[in-house]
């Protein structure tokens, strides 16, 4: 098959590690001809020489999506749709944005639009919600317009993506870690050398309003308070955006964009991830920390319940005595500390591997793909 995959539109976070899993991960499936659409994000962390020949790669930076570069995105890659002529295109992340001749096959990943409990939604103003619900409404007219069918990461978003868009042909690939976990190269270090008693919490996302970061400084405030002085809170923000929502604090440090190779480094250095997000589809932080063998604190929410099972420990959302009680708890119980990264690895069993994910889309891209033949 000829196929096209499309992260042109994609410019951060975890739908560009994904897509990068999935483009290398295809290399074990050479009997496909792969015409690899490539963003600014994924561009980053491309290294297109490690490719054989039957990889082409084409690069684009549309910048930020808006109505405009919309036509700007329809009018570039039309044209190179109509050269390749592929059998069908996917993106892991969706939507594209881009009303294609070929059947197009995208992942759904936006979970502020499915979970309408999440208290993030409950306590969002008249004003934010509105233009959240008419964020949503855009979004739907381009998934429903351009897709033929969607690929989420659980089944309980799989379930909520058929009422929302009213549709059977969602399916199923569970997120993973990427394989570079896999291989941990080691990278120059990001932090300090730590002090013996230190207890580093890592936080490794860009910045995004339900991810509630802003719940960090009330947790180390609390902890100062209550006399627990080895906690350092690892955060990896763009520089504005941590100018922006933080004030200086000895327990938090902001690192930077991580890179997603260098990812598993930035792991070995930290001991514990803390992930206080309101709402998601998926987060690779769970799997990630799951295979570094680092316990996971996390909110008490029914998607990270779903995802984690016992392998976390669980906060009140917004609650950030709990979250503080958590972090004392594992900290002075080397058991539950133990306990909790062994059913992390046992966790671990129900993710599909990066192949096997790899070789799903493949299969819908057959089974969806214009030329079956």
């Amino acid at each position: 098959m000829k196929i096209v995959i499309n992260t042109a539109h994609q410019r951060f976070g975890g739908a560009v590690q994904v897509a990068l899993s999935f483009i290398n991960e295809c290399r074990k499936f050479p009997e496909h001809d792969y015409h690899v659409w490539v963003g600014s994000g994924v561009g980053k962390s491309l290294v297109v020489n490690e490719f054989p020949s039957n990889f082409s790669f084409y690069f684009f930076d549309f910048g930020v999506i808006h109505f405009k570069n919309v036509k700007t995105i329809q009018k570039t890659l039309a044209p190179i749709e109509l050269t390749i002529q592929p059998d069908v295109i996917i993106s892991t992340s969706g939507p594209s944005y881009f009303h294609s001749v070929a059947p197009q096959i995208m992942g759904f990943n936006l979970g502020l639009y499915i979970y309408p409990d999440s208290p993030f939604l409950r306590e969002l103003p008249l004003k934010p919600k509105l233009k959240l619900y008419l964020k949503r409404m855009v979004h739907f007219y381009y998934f429903k317009r351009d897709a033929v069918a969607y690929v989420v990461q659980t089944d309980d978003v799989n379930t909520r993506v058929r009422q929302a868009l009213n549709t059977n042909n969602v399916h199923t690939a569970s997120n993973t870690y990427n394989n570079y976990f896999n291989s941990l190269k080691e990278f120059p270090k990001r932090l300090p050398e730590k002090p013996l008693p230190e207890i580093r919490l890592l936080t490794l996302t860009s910045y995004y309003s339900h991810k509630n970061l802003e719940i960090i400084p009330l947790i180390a405030k609390e902890l100062e308070q209550r006399g627990v002085l080895n906690v350092k809170f690892v955060l990896t923000l763009q520089a504005s955006d941590f100018e922006a929502y933080f004030e200086p604090h000895p327990f938090i440090v902001n690192i930077g964009p991580v890179k997603p190779e260098a990812c598993p480094s930035l792991y070995k250095e930290c001991d514990v991830m803390f992930l206080p997000t309101l709402v998601e589809c998926f987060s690779a932080s769970y799997p990630e920390a799951m295979v570094m063998e680092k316990p996971i604190i996390t909110t008490d929410l029914g998607f990270a319940r779903s995802i984690c099972g016992e392998a976390a420990l669980y906060y009140q959302a917004k609650n950030y005595k709990a979250a503080a009680d958590c972090i004392v708890n594992l900290i002075e119980d080397k058991n539950l500390w133990r306990s909790l990264t062994a059913k992390g690895k046992k966790q671990l069993e129900k993710f599909d591997t990066a192949e096997v994910r790899a070789k799903k889309y493949i299969d819908l891209c057959q089974s969806y793909g214009s030329n079956l033949g």
